[in-house]
């Protein structure tokens, strides 16, 4: 009911209902409204669409000419207040590589649209991804958990954003998507399948639509018009995450019949740059499993060599809440240890604007787990040098010992 309410109000707000319903009381108080100031120029409207075409076919063309740069200078950049334009202009060629995996071209640029495709693509991702467990709550209704992509966005969001409180609800966007049928309905097109608009499916989506029209305005930032057909309304979801469809009028029984499909090429990109993103994820993976054996290995020598349980490296909740309980073996660890840590971790923070060897030979000088304690502390204190630090020095995992 508080949604409910909220989607109302902000309903009510805008200033387009405002004005109809104006109109509607100005009309109905017997006056009559005429148009005013609709006549155009249209000798210069084409010149002003074509100057506009020409300053954006310019602007692909110097990002994808720009000259390669790698991560670290792109991490680098983010953090400085100004850049030159082709500085800028290196910075977005780097990123839409990043994001698609694959060459910069004045194509890609355009249909990167700003970094409003990917969003669009990993919004795709999310709705064809195999829904998590069903939760009944006290009182028998069952709730489907959104997939672990969406989980891990929507928690990493959080962790990275600890003081915001406006978070991108992406568990959201995926259960309205959900319950709409989106998912079965993607899998039959992807796969080739062919529609009419008649479908049990597609007119199933079409009602509830209509019939939560304010919601999905609210959630999707959608707006579903209550005499549209079913394929109108279902092209609209499919724009949302980067697909539209092609149609074919063959004779059927002496009449044409329409039969819609998904655009093969936006298809085959999507899956391309789908599939990219599954690389990275299990690469990260990869990476992170890599870390927990070395760590392992660490422990099991400490304990082959000493026969006690050696500290275990600081967790993340042990910075910001003064609890020293991640240290295993000890009953009532010292404060002294992490506050020591701490200072350690402000003098490699100072020496990261000296390069990389210096805070390598500075590492040097401490323990392993002191070692593991100061790159947790940067990362909790100063997250943006401990990119820059990681992202200079990729083996720093190596430091550790």
């Amino acid at each position: 009911m508080d949604t409910y309410c909220q989607i109302e109000a902000q309903r009510n707000w805008s200033i387009n209902n405002l004005r109809a319903d104006l109109r509607s009381l100005l009309v109905e108080m017997g006056n009559t409204i005429v148009s005013a100031g609709d006549s155009t120029d249209e000798a210069a409207r084409h010149l002003m669409k074509a100057a506009g075409n020409a300053i954006d076919a310019e602007h692909y063309r110097q990002v994808a000419n720009a000259k390669d740069i790698d991560r670290k200078t792109y991490t680098a950049r983010q953090h400085q207040d100004y850049l030159k334009p082709e500085e800028a202009l290196e910075c977005e060629k780097f990123r839409i590589w990043d994001t698609y995996g694959m060459t910069v071209t004045p194509e890609l640029v355009q249909k990167d649209d700003g970094g409003r495709l990917i969003k669009k693509i990993v919004a795709l991702e999310a709705i064809l991804a195999a829904p998590g467990e069903v939760v009944t709550d006290e009182r028998g209704r069952e709730f489907v958990t959104p997939p672990d992509v969406v989980v891990e966005r929507d928690k990493s969001e959080r962790d990275r954003l600890s003081i915001c409180t406006d978070w991108g609800n992406h568990s959201t966007s995926w259960l309205m998507r959900h319950r709409l049928g989106l998912r079965a309905i993607l899998t039959d097109l992807i796969d080739g399948l062919e529609i009419k608009g008649d479908e049990a499916t597609i007119e199933g989506l079409a009602h509830f639509s209509k019939r939560n029209a304010t919601h999905i305005k609210g959630i999707l930032n959608l707006t579903i018009p209550l005499d549209e057909s079913p394929v109108w309304i279902l092209s609209q979801y499919l724009s949302q995450l980067s697909l539209s469809t092609q149609s074919r009028r063959p004779m059927e029984d002496g009449k044409r019949v329409r039969y819609y499909r998904l655009n093969a090429e936006d298809v085959a990109f999507a899956r391309q740059v789908l599939g990219y993103r599954q690389r990275l994820r299990e690469e990260r993976e990869r990476r992170r499993q890599e870390e927990k054996e070395a760590q392992a290995a660490y422990a099991a020598r400490m304990q082959a060599m000493y026969g006690i349980d050696v500290p275990s490296n600081p967790p993340a909740n042990v910075i910001g809440n003064n609890n020293c309980g991640g240290v295993d073996g000890l009953i009532d660890p010292c404060d002294s240890w992490w506050r020591q840590v701490k200072d350690f971790a402000q003098s490699v923070i100072e020496r990261v604007a000296h390069g990389v060897d210096a805070v390598k030979q500075f590492l040097s000088t401490l323990t392993s787990d002191e070692r593991w304690g100061v790159m947790v502390a940067i990362d909790e204190q100063e997250p943006q040098v401990f990119e820059q630090l990681t992202a200079q020095a990729p083996e720093w995992v190596e430091w550790m010992g």
